[in-house]
Order: C-alpha cells, then sequence, then structure tokens
C-alpha cells in the first residue's frame, strides 16, 4: 500500500488504520504523481491520497492527476480525518525563540495544502518568515530538524518520527478542520 510519504504524513495515518484483504506492506512515495504512478503499472495493489481538506478544498495535485489520468484509477473507498496542525521545530530553534522571539524564525515548511488552513496563525506569529512548499508535511518536519531558524507545520505524528519538538499545537484556522482521502 503506497502512500504520500515519508512515515508521519497524514496519508501515512490512514494507510495504516484503513482495513484492506490480505495482508501488505506500506510504501512511501515522495509525492502524490508517485503513488498514482506506482498503481497504474502495478507496483502497489493500493495508494492512499488526499483529495479535498474542508478549509482549502481540493487538493490540486490529486485533483489534477484524476482528470488527466487515464485509464482512471479504479477508487475503491475514501474516508475524511481530522486534521490537526502542529508548529515543530528542532531544540535549538525552540530556544532561540525563548531568547529572542519568534522573529527567530526565517523560514517555514509545509505542504502548499497547509497554508491555506492556517492562514491567521502564520499572519500573526510568522508573517515575515518564508513559507517553503515540501512535498509532505512529514518531510517538513525532518528538514526542521536540521535546521536552527525554521519550522515546519505537519502532524504530531511527524514530530515523534522527526525528532522535533511541538512549539505550538492546534494551529489550524478551522478546528473542525477534515481531509478526505482516497483509496484507489
Amino acid at each position: 500500500i503506497a502512500y504520500l510519504g515519508p512515515p508521519g504524513t497524514y496519508s501515512f495515518q490512514v494507510s495504516v488504520t484503513m482495513r484492506y484483504p490480505g495482508h501488505y506492506e506500506y510504501v512511501p512515495l515522495n509525492t502524490i504523481a508517485d503513488c498514482f504512478t506506482a498503481v497504474q503499472d502495478g507496483t502497489v495493489a493500493y495508494v492512499v491520497v488526499p483529495f479535498a481538506n474542508s478549509s482549502n478544498g481540493p487538493v490540486k495535485f490529486t485533483y489534477d492527476l484524476l482528470l488527466k489520468t487515464c485509464p482512471r484509477p479504479s477508487i475503491i473507498g475514501d474516508t475524511k480525518v481530522k486534521v490537526e496542525h502542529y508548529v515543530l521545530a528542532a531544540p535549538t530553534t525552540l530556544q532561540r525563540i525563548k531568547q529572542t522571539g519568534e522573529d527567530a524564525v526565517r523560514t517555514v515548511y509545509s505542504h502548499p495544502q497547509v497554508w491555506g488552513q492556517c492562514t491567521r496563525y502564520l499572519a500573526s506569529h510568522f508573517p515575515n518568515a518564508a513559507r517553503i512548499n515540501v512535498d509532505s508535511t512529514a518531510y517538513a518536519a525532518a528538514l526542521t530538524a536540521k535546521e536552527g531558524n525554521a519550522v515546519a507545520i505537519a502532524s504530531i505524528a511527524a514530530a515523534d518520527i522527526a525528532n522535533v519538538e511541538v512549539y505550538a499545537a492546534e494551529v489550524q484556522d478551522n478546528q473542525d478542520n477534515y481531509t478526505r482521502f482516497l483509496v484507489m
């Protein structure tokens, strides 16, 4: 079962909680496009990809690939998951923020879909930080583990896997923030 990886993404969390017939291993892929390719060429039996968010609308990458893919993958299921975003940082970054304030943060990493879900928080806490798009929220967390002036917006599961700490919890604008995931 492939999912938008690495481990710690919301897609990963959905993958390991869904029920599938048989026994499978979980395969993290770098992009949504990689997930589509893997299921089309038979490399994997199933893929789990984000489709739409209640706060930010369709996940453009998935939507575009569904429109362009021929023959279309068979959608065999979907699930809606509550998405809670956390601001994550390396311990050295947290120390720097405590000493000099939030202006110490020069970069915020996350998946492009997340920006529209956390606009108020970002505007009030990191208005001058560069927003850098990455392929997944878990990858964003991994990047911040190595940088002293960066934070990530990702899941709590990504914090544990990347060995970073939580700076702020549940920073999404809408506390009823849900993402629909497709199983193909």
